[in-house]
């Protein structure tokens, strides 16, 4: 049984690479004897074989760089009426600032994850902090609206660039029976954002004004930034046959933190192909139908970040403080109860269907558990609409929290399985994933309208069954995906 830690690694790194690892067996086994996948080098800078706490530690930096930036975006949401006062707009017209975040937020990764491919996660990653950081401080020092949302586009971009690591440093330090918890401690940041945005905007609004929400973002990212200086190491490590066969030396801890050339893939140049590749993703079924759910599954994260403020503060006579507990709570009560449901459970289903069938572990199996986001998200939304302004203003949050749960779900599995089906290009189908968020930017233009119109119960019953609409392919994948996967055959990119 093969343990992918040691302890020493930091202390004596200079040591001969192959004496070290003579002794260890030829196939590596996971902890249920099965094959680890995939099978880590003979060398101990490889990020599978990082000592344990290494690897939280870069996980736990990751899911917070994803987390900073739904709440760089989301944390003036409570405070949108404030702003619209400040700037002489409607909070209609204020919340358009979010959209100008979530575009960027969106397309940004298009340019960053290339060049993450191939001169590393670390100095991309930092580069993109340093943005976001000057947005944030320019959004709160603008006096015009014009100068908010254009700042907020810079911001937008630099969290784009933040969260474009996230899947792949997963996949570089984790083991494919792995993932499904790791991955699920990430998307649960992802989604918890732009809740405890929310949460804490609302009173930092009132308290000293909408200017320092975005402040106190530029704030957790600067300190963010300084401790990816030093606790932030480089993950990508080339794992070709003949490069691996060819290496004799191991790159000491400090190296992975500065040698930027050192850390490179050796041979791998930019090229403009590399930026459509992740385009080309999209003629697999197994990438465009999850994708296509996963974009709709994001109107449940997105509409009451968006409409809450006004509805509440329209229906109950909320200030922004309050606004932002109701929000900020009942969203991060339901994240938090799906991805108890969903992390560990997706990785205990792929053990269970793998056992039975001889130690394959199929992609689908991740699958198993997405039924229930179709089921809660929808229901979630259509309680929102049937009684907000209706009841009091709890039974519309706990909408929200089942909406949220069904979510939270969701996503986990849908990243999982995506990871599981094609690996080598995590990096192109996360972008495709940031890209799904960003198609959420129409929202704030159409939900507090379509309410106002045809009332909340109809509008939230439309984007409901487009969610479940979405869902649909997704249970074809659980029936056919294998079929589907290997007729188009694998990406020839990255291989």
């Amino acid at each position: 049984m093969y343990e992918h830690k040691n302890p020493s690694f930091l202390v004596d790194d200079e040591k001969d690479v192959t004496e070290n690892n003579a002794s260890l067996p030829s196939l590596q086994l996971d902890r249920h004897g099965l094959p680890l996948v995939p099978q880590p080098s003979r060398f101990r800078d490889d990020p599978l074989n990082w000592p344990l706490w290494m690897k939280w530690a870069v996980l736990i930096q990751i899911a917070i760089f994803a987390f900073l930036g739904p709440f760089n975006s989301a944390v003036v949401n409570p405070s949108l009426v404030l702003l619209a006062a400040s700037l002489n707009v409607d909070s209609t017209v204020a919340s358009y600032n979010n959209t100008c975040s979530i575009i960027a937020g969106g397309l940004s990764p298009f340019i960053f994850t290339p060049l993450t491919n191939i001169y590393g996660r670390r100095p991309v990653t930092l580069f993109a902090m340093l943005l976001t950081i000057a947005g944030g401080i320019g959004s709160g020092a603008s006096t015009t609206y014009a100068g908010v949302a254009i700042t907020r586009v810079l911001c937008g971009a630099g969290f784009g660039g933040m969260m474009s690591v996230g899947t792949s440093c997963i996949n570089d330090m984790f083991f494919l029976h792995e993932r499904g918890e790791k991955t699920g401690i990430y998307v649960i940041f992802v989604t918890n954002g732009s809740h405890i945005a929310a949460l804490v905007g609302g009173f930092m609004g009132v308290a000293k004004g909408w200017q320092w929400d975005f402040y106190l973002g530029a704030i957790i990212t600067s300190t963010s930034f300084v401790v990816a200086l030093f606790l932030f190491p480089e993950t990508l490590f080339p794992r070709d046959e003949e490069f691996l066969a060819n290496r004799n030396r191991e790159r000491s801890y400090i190296e992975m933190l500065w040698d930027f050339k050192g850390n490179m893939v050796p041979g791998r140049n930019l090229r403009l192909s590399h930026f459509t590749h992740s385009f080309i993703m999209l003629k697999y079924p197994s990438v465009t139908l999850p994708f296509i759910y996963y974009t709709c599954a994001n109107f449940a994260n997105t509409l009451p970040a968006v409409t809450l403020a006004t509805s509440y503060h329209r229906f109950y006579d909320m200030d922004a403080a309050a606004i932002g507990i109701c929000l900020g709570v009942s969203l991060t009560i339901g994240s938090v109860l799906g991805e108890l449901c969903a992390g560990r459970l997706s990785d205990y289903i792929m053990y269970r269907a793998a056992a039975r069938h001889d130690g394959i572990r199929k992609p689908e199996y991740r699958l198993y558990l997405s039924p229930l986001s179709a089921i809660f998200m929808p229901g979630g939304l259509i309680m929102f609409g049937a009684t907000v302004g209706r009841t009091g203003f709890i039974p519309p949050l706990v909408g929200l929290s089942i909406a949220v749960f069904g979510q939270q779900i969701g996503s986990t599995c849908l990243y999982a399985y995506i990871s599981d089906c094609y690996k080598p290009q995590t990096p192109e189908t996360g972008v495709l994933f940031n890209l799904a968020r960003g198609l959420s930017f129409f929202i704030p233009f159409v939900a507090t309208p379509l309410a106002n119109r045809i009332s909340y119960l109809w509008a939230y019953f439309t984007f409901a069954a487009v969610i479940f609409a979405g869902y649909l392919p997704i249970a074809a994948l659980i029936w056919r995906g294998e079929r589907w996967r290997i007729m188009a055959g694998a990406p020839t990119f990255r291989r």
